[in-house]
């Protein structure tokens, strides 16, 4: 059997396997924009009279309290704010935890699937390379 084999197979295999493992690190073509937002998460403390944000790499970006919790001694203003930023911290880990999480499963699919074809790419080069070799050597040699 003479088989033709594709001589850019292994080219676009290799393509494939890149492209696989780059779907982990860039968001998908068909993902909306909003969803590329940076993730915050949100904390509050006194029913809603301090609130937290925090952002990624666990920085807080915004602290706002009532005017109301400005009459409050030291110590309780200060243990209630950290009680808000730490829930905002939390929020945060708990979104980014969630978020943006590659599927394995679906990528040793596909190398699977590279996999498998690259097998067969190989077979048919080994077998077109047997098979000139058996025309050559009934050729003898020539």
């Amino acid at each position: 059997m003479t088989v033709s084999p594709d001589p850019s197979g292994i080219t676009r295999m290799l393509a494939d396997v890149t492209a696989a493992l780059g779907s982990l690190q860039a968001p998908a073509a068909d993902t909306p924009p909003a969803e590329h937002v940076p993730i915050e998460g949100a904390g509050a403390a006194l029913d809603g009279a301090i609130v937290a944000t925090a952002a990624m790499p666990g920085r807080v970006t915004s602290l706002v309290f009532r005017p109301t919790v400005m009459r409050m001694d030291s110590a309780t203003l200060a243990e209630e704010t950290m009680t808000a930023v730490n829930a905002a911290l939390a929020d945060l880990q708990a979104r980014a935890a969630g978020a943006g999480r590659p599927s394995f499963e679906a990528l040793s699919g596909q190398l699977r699937e590279i996999q498998d074809s690259a097998s067969r790419q190989f077979s048919a080069f080994t077998e077109a390379l047997a098979d000139a070799q058996q025309r050559i050597a009934e050729r003898g040699g020539r």
